[in-house]
């Protein structure tokens, strides 16, 4: 009998502590042959957002020993924000220097986005974005420095209200972001529940893509696996590379 419950694949994944999309979008994103293991970020209380960002970077590590033994065949950092911070360059090299100690491939949410877009052809994006004005505007500033031009920010209300959106929200937001043929929408942001409006927004002329989506597309790629059937439905455009 061929074993039904054993996964092919071990996947680690960086989620931060409040963070309340991460596992339900993975679950239906990944694989079944992948197991997916969670480590949660460090909680930091009496931190701001910005300071957290910045404290998240040297917490990755840590979490990634923190699987000890585990034989993990990739990672994944379920976080796009503290990216924004540094330029590109730094960014890839970073995600190098992470997977280096085990000797996997570490997926940052930041450079699967930039793996997705590139994947797409793309030239110019739509940055719709849960963050507040200052970190929407770092986050404007790292894919300009990518290449891309960034043709419109949509943000939330301003402030940081990822973890609070409802699925409704999500897609009212996206209705409202201008339709633009081979202009992809980047839902940034992988606390923010965005399967449902992705899903409702398939027959847009550009593409749509999230930081989960697009880590969970990259993550399956390191992995060396086809796609799972909900994540070619919901990024049809993108094709998992040989």
């Amino acid at each position: 009998m061929t074993p039904r419950f054993v996964p092919s694949r071990r996947a680690g994944l960086l989620v931060p502590s409040a963070n309340p999309a991460v596992e339900p979008e993975f679950r239906a994103l990944m694989p079944e042959a992948v197991a997916l293991h969670v480590a949660r970020l460090p909680v930091m209380p009496g931190t701001t957002l910005e300071q957290r960002n910045a404290a998240y970077l040297a917490s990755f590590e840590p979490a990634l020993a923190s699987f000890g033994e585990l034989a993990l065949d990739a990672a994944a950092v379920a976080l796009t924000g503290a990216s924004y911070a540094m330029s590109p360059e730094e960014d890839e090299a970073f995600a190098k220097r992470l997977g280096a100690p085990r000797g996997i491939p570490v997926v940052l949410a930041s450079r699967a986005i930039a793996a997705a877009l590139a994947a797409l052809g793309a030239r110019e994006i739509v940055l719709y974005s849960p963050y507040p004005d200052w970190l929407s505007a770092r986050a404007a500033a790292y894919w300009r420095a990518a290449g891309y031009g960034v043709t419109e920010i949509s943000a939330s209300d301003g402030t940081f209200r990822a973890y609070e959106m409802t699925p409704e929200e999500v897609m009212a937001g996206l209705a409202a972001v201008p339709d633009r043929a081979g202009v992809p929408v980047v839902l940034s942001g992988t606390g923010m529940p965005t399967l449902d409006a992705i899903a409702a927004s398939l027959d847009r002329k550009g593409p749509v893509i999230s930081s989960n989506v697009a880590t969970a597309w990259e993550l399956t790629t390191a992995l060396g696996l086809p796609p799972a059937p909900v994540l070619a439905a919901l990024a049809p455009a993108l094709l998992i590379r040989p």
